[in-house]
C-alpha cells in the first residue's frame, strides 16, 4: 500500500521513535499527565503545537503543507487501489449501510402519550458533527472507517470528520472514506488528533463526538476531553471468548484464536471446550509464544455459559452444533457470532453491525457502535392550563423540597 503525506506524492518515512518507547513504561498518572500536557498545548496553540507534535511523534514536517488531506490525494489514492481490495472494500459497504438503515428503520424517532391532560413524549436528533479516530499501530484499518462513518451517517449526521497517523494514510483508508462520503481528512493521530478534534484549531473545526478504537494515549485523551465532547467508550484491547462443543473442527478454533492474537501482544483468547481431547488439540495446534494471550478450559457449555457472561467479552464465538438451545442464556456479549461458519472476521470486515464494541467487561453495561449512538433523545412535555390539579401536585412536591419559586411557578399558572 502507498503511505503518502497529505496532499503530497512524498512518502513519509516512519522514523524510530524512541522517545514514544520511554513513555509506554509510564505508570497511570504519568501517563494521565502527560496526555494533559499535550492536550492543553493544543488547545491553546493551536496548529503550531499540532506541527510540533506530528514532527516528534510522526517523523513528519507538515507546516508548509499542512495536515489536512487534499481532494487531489484522495483521487490518486482511489485510482491506485487495487481494484480486488475495492471490491471487498464496497461489499462491506453496502453490507453494514444496509444493516444500520433497517436498524435506523426500526427506531420510534418520535412519540407522544396523553395522562391526565398533559402530552409528554420524545422526539430524536442526530449529533451534527462527528470525528472518527482511525487507528495507525500496527495495521492500516479501513474497516474502521466504514464501521464508524457508516452508523454515523445512517442516523443523518451531517458533518463527519476523519483522522488517522500520517503513516497509516493508506489507499484503502482513503477509498473507503471517499465511499463513505467523508469529505474533512486529516493526517494526525494519537493524543493530537483528539485534542485537535475536541478542541479546533486553525485548520479543524471542533466536533460534538468522537468514536473510534485507539490505543492507551488515545484512550486516555479521549477519557480527558470528554464533556468537552461526547465519546463511544474508553476501548481496551481486543478480546475473544470461544465456546465450543465436542465436534468442532480443530482447525476453526485454532485459526479464531489466532485472528484475536494478531490483533497486538495485549490481545485476549478464551476457550471454552466440552472436550479435553479437543481443547488439547487445539491448545497444541497454536504457536508457543500465543499461548500467554490464550486460556483454555474443558467444562460443559452451561459452565462455559456462565463464564463467559462473567468475562462480557467483546466478541463470542458460539463454536457449537445447536447454538440456539445455549444463545438464550448470554446476557453479556458486544456481539454474538453463532455456529461453526461464523469467525470473528465476519463481524470485523463484512457482515454488517459495527465492529466498535464494548471491551474489557463493559458489555455488561454497554453495547456496540450504531446508529443509536449518533442519535440524542430530547423529552417533550405540554400542559393544559386547565389542569388546577396537577398544577397543585407540582406547588406539593416543590413545597416539600422548600423550592419557592418552583412552587410560584406552577401557583401563577393555575391562578391565571
Amino acid at each position: 500500500m502507498s503511505f503518502f503525506r497529505c496532499g503530497c506524492n512524498i512518502a513519509v518515512i516512519l522514523l524510530k521513535r524512541c522517545h514514544f518507547c520511554i513513555i509506554l513504561r509510564m505508570d497511570k498518572k504519568r501517563i494521565s499527565n502527560y496526555v494533559s500536557d499535550i492536550i492543553e498545548d493544543i488547545k491553546k496553540n493551536g496548529n503550531k503545537a499540532i506541527f510540533k507534535y506530528l514532527k516528534k511523534f510522526d517523523g513528519v514536517d507538515l507546516s508548509k503543507d499542512g495536515y489536512a488531506v487534499s481532494q487531489k490525494a484522495i483521487d490518486e489514492a482511489v485510482k491506485r487501489a487495487p481494484s480486488l481490495l475495492k471490491r471487498a472494500i464496497k461489499a462491506s459497504y453496502s453490507n453494514v449501510s444496509a444493516f444500520h438503515k433497517y436498524e435506523y428503520s426500526q427506531i420510534k424517532k418520535n412519540w407522544k402519550f396523553k395522562k391526565n391532560a398533559v402530552i409528554s413524549g420524545q422526539f430524536y436528533n442526530s449529533i451534527e458533527s462527528v470525528g472518527l479516530y482511525v487507528p495507525g499501530g500496527r495495521f492500516s484499518y479501513p474497516s474502521t472507517v466504514i464501521m464508524t462513518a457508516v452508523p454515523a451517517k445512517a442516523a443523518g449526521v451531517k458533518r463527519i470528520v476523519m483522522v488517522t497517523p500520517p503513516g497509516k494514510m493508506s489507499d484503502a483508508v482513503l477509498y473507503a472514506a471517499r465511499l463513505c462520503g467523508i469529505k474533512e481528512i486529516y493526517c494526525i493521530g494519537g493524543i493530537t488528533a483528539v485534542a485537535a478534534l475536541a478542541y479546533g484549531s486553525e485548520t479543524i473545526k471542533k466536533v460534538d463526538m468522537i468514536v473510534g478504537p485507539g490505543n492507551v494515549y488515545v484512550n486516555e485523551a479521549k477519557r480527558q476531553v470528554f464533556g468537552q465532547v461526547a465519546i463511544d467508550s474508553l476501548a481496551g484491547p481486543s478480546e475473544v471468548a470461544i465456546i465450543a462443543d465436542k465436534n468442532v473442527p480443530e482447525e476453526y478454533a485454532a485459526a479464531d484464536i489466532m485472528a484475536q492474537v494478531e490483533h497486538d501482544p495485549m490481545a485476549k483468547a478464551y476457550l471454552f471446550c466440552e472436550c479435553k481431547i479437543k481443547t488439547a488439540k487445539i491448545k497444541s495446534s497454536l504457536p508457543k509464544e500465543a499461548l500467554k494471550q490464550v486460556e483454555t478450559e474443558c467444562c460443559s457449555l452451561e459452565k462455559a455459559v456462565e463464564k463467559v457472561n462473567k468475562i462480557a467479552p467483546e466478541h463470542l464465538e458460539l463454536l457449537v452444533k445447536d447454538f440456539s438451545k445455549i444463545i438464550k442464556n448470554i446476557k453479556n456479549a458486544g456481539a454474538v457470532f453463532a455456529g461453526y461458519q461464523t469467525p470473528t472476521a465476519s463481524g470485523d470486515y463484512w457482515a454488517g453491525p459495527s465492529h466498535v464494541l464494548p471491551t474489557g467487561g463493559a458489555a455488561r453495561f454497554s453495547s456496540g457502535l450504531s446508529v443509536m449512538s449518533f442519535l440524542k433523545k430530547t423529552s417533550y412535555i405540554e400542559m393544559n392550563k386547565n389542569n388546577k390539579k396537577a398544577y397543585k401536585e407540582i406547588m406539593d412536591f416543590a413545597q416539600a423540597e422548600g423550592m419557592a419559586y418552583h412552587k410560584r411557578s406552577a401557583e401563577v399558572r393555575r391562578e391565571s
